[in-house]
């Protein structure tokens, strides 16, 4: 006879979340900090030291991941526990380093800091996926322990996704049923809390508790075996197919692949290498041909698709260089070549040596000189110099200013490399090759004036392609520090507008809309042709330019919301409530907020 199911009591939930706590009192703390972080965020779009919130949250992110394998390798080594906590504390150590150094206002942060970020982050999962294997561990453990991370992360994300749902309709039903006006921004921080706080505690409650599975169960759950065999291994076969046509394609009609095949391999990589962890003790349980012929063919297939990403993505360099996107690419086809050599020749299939590789592959890739930073603008410094050099824009080892005409293509693709290395902060590399300072050519040093600087510098080597300095643009971001209620007298206003203008939208149902220089609002009759009056935004626009200085934004202190304005019939009081202006044209791409006129 069956026992009845029982729901556990509070009780046990708190001791459960106690001795999670206990056993990882890091990442527990670096989630409560990711969702205290990610509260204030939300509060508040503008707080006031949005950078520094942002940059610790996403340290946070990296301590997850970092302390549990932390923890995970401490506890296969069976150190003592002040060991294994001062072991936590030197990673929480190692993340405050990092926060330091990493530098949210640098000119490079789209394009640098942040896939570093991003490396780092998949360094510190992977860390935690082998931590408690760094050494002869059995293969069949190491599969078993990655297994049950997989399926714990999976339920848990389901759990919790079941509770957010749940939760969220309770509140708005109250709320609806009460009228009880709550702030929309419960919902964000429920599911904040949620995924941070719940999510990860039951995925470490799960987190196992040794790590040699020799003595367990090891069959197949049914869910990884349907998963794999109906749904994986077709799915692969179907990327195998589309890239195995398009190289008949490449072979009969001798044209080199387009570049974005180098995409399509790398998801099929992907898929495939995935499919093949999940795959690797399947044959031992079942009979399916499939299942067999996937495990002993796959690297076989795969291989020539690598050839076929080198192909492509070897085209791109020729005839472009190296970029960072293309460094990835080439560098991630590598790896797999090491996969394929390692699989296909080594007597040992340990499937330790993918996550181990992708760890020292990444490093390779984001720290040191054979970086995808370094490179690519080694790469770009070196195109720039050729097409300089064709153009006869040196004299000895100094360019010079002025020249011949240079043909458009050229004009642009040097264009197009000082913009790249302006945007890597990377234009001391080129500084030595002029007979004076950078600064002097290009005055403007705000964080957002690459394509600026790249105007100027172009245009002193008379290599600017057409248009270039009129396409231009420094754009200014204009909002309120805090979303707020208007305030003021308005005694004497005639009449108001509600604003929500564009500059690339013709709205004909307005009766306000932007002037054809975009530098004024033009008041319109009541069937939207005739104007009536010309409001001048110039004043607000330069005000807003200087409290910007050096920066691509203005966020407006209380009172600074409202502007004062003239038109030529009327006075007028503009309430911003978000605004983009081209700072170089002098000229409005949005405003949104209130217009009073008398």
């Amino acid at each position: 006879m069956t026992q009845n199911m029982k729901l556990p009591s509070l009780s046990f939930l708190a001791q459960a979340f106690i001795s999670v706590c206990r056993r990882f009192p890091a990442t527990m703390l670096c989630a409560v900090a990711g969702v205290i972080t990610l509260m204030v965020i939300n509060e508040s779009r503008h707080v006031s030291g949005g950078e520094n919130w942002i940059k610790f949250w996403m340290m946070a992110q990296i301590g997850l991941a970092l302390s549990t394998g932390l923890v995970a390798f401490a506890e296969s080594r069976e150190w003592p526990s002040v060991r294994n906590l001062a072991l936590q504390a030197g990673g929480l150590v190692l993340l405050g380093g990092y926060y330091a150094l990493l530098d949210m206002d640098a000119k490079a942060l789209d394009q640098i800091h942040l896939p570093r970020y991003i490396g780092f982050l998949a360094l510190a999962h992977l860390f935690g996926a082998a931590a408690p294997f760094l050494n002869r561990r059995p293969v069949a453990d190491f599969w078993e322990y990655n297994k049950q991370l997989f399926a714990n992360f999976v339920v848990g994300a389901v759990y919790t996704m079941i509770l957010y749902s749940g939760l969220s309709l309770a509140v708005l039903a109250v709320n609806e049923l009460f009228n009880l006006e709550i702030n929309y921004k419960i919902y964000a921080h429920l599911f904040v809390l949620l995924a941070g706080v719940f999510n990860t505690a039951f995925f470490l409650a799960h987190f196992p508790p040794e790590f040699q599975f020799a003595d367990r169960d090891q069959s197949y759950n049914v869910v990884f075996k349907n998963l794999c065999q109906y749904i994986l291994i077709p799915i692969t076969g179907l990327y195998f197919l589309i890239l195995y046509a398009y190289s008949v394609k490449i072979l009969v009609t001798w044209n080199l692949p387009h570049g974005w095949v180098s995409s399509l391999v790398l998801g099929f990589s992907v898929a495939g290498i995935f499919t093949y962890l999940i795959n690797y003790l399947l044959p031992a349980h079942t009979d399916s041909k499939i299942v067999h012929a996937y495990r002993r063919w796959f690297w076989w297939v795969l291989l020539p698709m690598v050839g076929l990403l080198f192909v492509a993505i070897g085209r791109r360099i020729a005839d472009y260089g190296v970029t960072e996107e293309r460094y990835f690419v080439a560098h991630a086809g590598l790896w797999l070549l090491a996969l394929c050599g390692y699989f296909l020749w080594s007597k040992t299939d340990n499937i330790k040596f993918i996550p181990i590789s992708l760890g020292l592959f990444i490093l390779v890739a984001i720290l040191g000189p054979l970086s995808a930073f370094q490179v690519a603008q080694r790469s770009q410094t070196g195109v720039l110099r050729e097409l300089l050099e064709k153009n006869g824009r040196f004299d000895g080892d100094r360019l010079k200013a002025g020249g011949a005409a240079v043909p458009a293509e050229d004009a642009q693709r040097i264009y197009s490399g000082l913009e790249y290395l302006d945007k890597q902060d990377a234009l001391d590399r080129i500084a030595p090759w002029f007979p004076v300072p950078l600064s002097t050519i290009a005055t403007d040093t705000s964080r957002y004036a690459y394509a600026q600087r790249a105007a100027a510098i172009a245009a002193w080597l008379n290599a600017a392609p057409e248009g270039t300095v009129a396409a231009n643009q420094r754009e200014i971001s204009v909002y309120p520090l805090h979303s707020q209620a208007l305030n003021g007298n308005i005694a004497g206003f005639r009449t108001f507008y509600r604003l929500e203008l564009y500059g690339d939208t013709d709205r004909k149902d307005r009766r306000v809309t932007f002037s054809t220089g975009l530098n004024a609002l033009l008041l319109l009759d009541a069937a939207g042709k005739v104007t009536t009056d010309s409001i001048d935004l110039t004043p607000a626009m330069r005000g807003w330019l200087t409290a910007a200085g050096e920066e691509g934004y203005y966020t407006m202190p209380t009172g600074a919301e409202m502007v004062e304005l003239r038109g030529k019939k009327s006075a007028a009081r503009l309430y911003v409530q978000e605004a983009r202006f081209d700072a170089l044209k002098m000229e409005m791409r949005s405003l949104t907020g209130v217009l009073f006129v008398k």
